[in-house]
C-alpha cells in the first residue's frame, strides 16, 4: 500500500466542469440530494458569487491566530480583541476561484504556509512577535496535477523541520522547511486516493492533515473520498487505509487527535446517517476502531446535516471536544474512553458551518462572524 513518488505524477482529475468556479461544499452536498420541489427560474442571468466564509482557521502562538477565507484572504486576530478592532492584518493569499485559502499551516520562526493557486504555495513571515507585519517571502511551485494545496501541517522529524501537504487530487506532498533561508523544498508526493470514493463526486479532496506522532514521524490525512490515511514522514510509507464508515454517502470534513483517540466530523445524508465519528487508534499497526458515533443535529427533519469542524479542547481539567455544524450551531461534549457525551450546542451564526481551533483554554470559532471563547 506504500507509495512515495515524484511530484509528477498523475493522478484523478477533481470532478467538475472546466471553467466552472466550485461552491462551497455545504451548498454542493444539498444541490446533489434528489429534490421533487418545482424549479425556479427569473429572466435574469447570474455571473457570480463570491463567498467570503471561513475555510481554516490556526493558532499562531498564544495570542494570535490566522483565518484563511474562501475569498481568497488571510487575516491575523488578536484573541479578545478581535470583535472590536477588526484583524491585525489582511493580505491576498489565494485566486477565489481555487477556493480560496484552504490551508493554513503554521511554521517555525513566525512563518506561516500558505494554499496559493493551482500548483504553488505562499510562504509569509512576520518581522514582529505580533503578527501585524506579515510579507510574502516565497512561493514554491509544484506540479499542477496536484492541485490546490487544501490542508497542511508543520512536524519535526529527525533534525528536519517537515511539511506535509494534502492536495485536491488525494495526493500528499511532502517539503522540507528552511528557517535559515524561509524556504521550502519539495521532496516527494505519495497517493493517498480511495478507489471507491464514498461521495457522489469522485472528489478526493485531503480536507485535513494532523500529526498523530511527532516522535514517529506519523501524520493522518482526513479524505473527501472517506480515506483515514495513517502516514509516515518523510520516507511516504502508507502504514494504513481506512473508510470511516462504508456506508457513508459523503466524505471526511474534518479530524482531531488527542493522543489515541480520533474524531472524525463528516456530513450526514438522511435520517440513518451520523456526522460525528470516535476512533481510538493501534499505534502497534496504525489501524483504527470504532468507538461511538453521533447526529449533532437540531433539526432532524433536514436532509443533510454537515459538521464542518471538529477540534479536541480542555475544561475543568477534563478532555473535551467542540464542532461545528451546517445549522449554525457549536457542539460541545467530555468523552469517555468509549463514548462521545454531547452535552448541548450554542446556536450562534448562520448555515454552512464554521471553521475551529482550540490553544491553551482559548477557542475561536470563525464563520463570517468571529467568536472567541474561553474554557477553565
Amino acid at each position: 500500500m506504500s507509495s512515495s513518488q515524484q511530484g509528477s505524477e498523475k493522478v484523478a482529475p477533481r470532478a467538475g466542469l472546466p471553467g466552472v468556479a466550485p461552491v462551497p461544499k455545504v451548498l454542493r452536498s444539498l444541490q446533489a440530494l434528489p429534490t421533487t420541489a418545482p424549479a425556479t427560474t427569473l429572466p435574469i442571468t447570474q455571473n457570480g458569487t463570491t463567498y467570503d466564509m471561513a475555510q481554516e482557521v490556526r493558532w499562531l502562538d498564544g495570542q494570535h491566530f490566522a483565518v484563511g477565507r474562501w475569498d481568497g484572504s488571510l487575516s491575523i486576530f488578536q484573541f479578545e480583541t478581535a470583535q472590536y478592532v477588526g484583524p491585525l492584518i489582511n493580505a491576498s493569499s489565494s485566486d477565489p476561484s481555487q477556493q480560496g485559502v484552504q490551508m493554513v499551516a503554521v511554521l517555525p520562526g513566525g512563518a506561516i504556509a500558505t494554499s496559493n493557486g493551482q500548483s504553488s504555495l505562499a510562504l509569509w513571515h512576520a518581522s514582529g512577535s505580533d503578527w501585524s507585519v506579515l510579507k510574502l517571502v516565497a512561493t514554491a511551485g509544484y506540479d499542477l496535477t496536484l492541485g490546490p494545496a487544501s490542508a497542511g501541517v508543520y512536524l519535526r522529524t529527525g533534525a528536519t523541520d517537515t511539511l506535509v501537504v494534502g492536495h485536491i487530487s488525494g495526493v500528499v506532498s511532502i517539503w522540507r522547511y528552511d528557517q535559515s533561508t524561509l524556504s521550502l523544498k519539495f521532496l516527494s508526493s505519495v497517493n493517498v486516493q480511495n478507489p471507491h470514493p464514498v461521495n457522489p463526486f469522485n472528489d478526493h479532496t485531503i480536507e485535513e492533515v494532523v500529526v498523530a506522532d511527532q516522535a514517529a514521524g506519523v501524520v493522518t490525512a482526513g479524505s473527501e473520498d472517506g480515506y483515514v490515511t495513517m502516514l509516515q514522514v518523510p520516507s511516504g510509507t502508507i502504514l494504513s487505509q481506512t473508510v470511516f464508515n462504508p456506508d457513508a454517502q459523503r466524505g471526511i470534513n474534518a479530524i482531531a487527535i488527542e493522543g489515541d483517540r480520533l474524531l472524525v466530523a463528516n456530513c450526514a445524508v438522511g435520517p440513518s446517517d451520523h456526522n460525528f465519528w470516535y476512533y481510538s487508534i493501534d499505534r502497534t499497526n496504525w489501524s483504527i476502531t470504532l468507538l461511538d458515533n453521533a447526529d449533532l443535529v437540531i433539526n432532524t427533519s433536514l436532509p443533510q446535516v454537515f459538521n464542518f469542524d471538529t477540534t479536541w479542547g480542555r475544561n475543568d481539567g477534563k478532555l473535551c471536544w467542540f464542532a461545528s455544524t451546517e445549522e449554525g450551531a457549536l457542539w460541545m461534549g467530555v468523552p469517555t474512553a468509549t463514548a462521545l457525551n454531547p452535552i448541548g450546542y450554542l446556536p450562534l451564526t448562520g448555515p454552512l458551518g464554521s471553521a475551529l481551533d482550540y490553544r491553551e483554554h482559548q477557542l475561536a470559532m470563525v464563520s463570517y462572524d468571529l467568536y472567541q471563547f474561553s474554557t477553565s
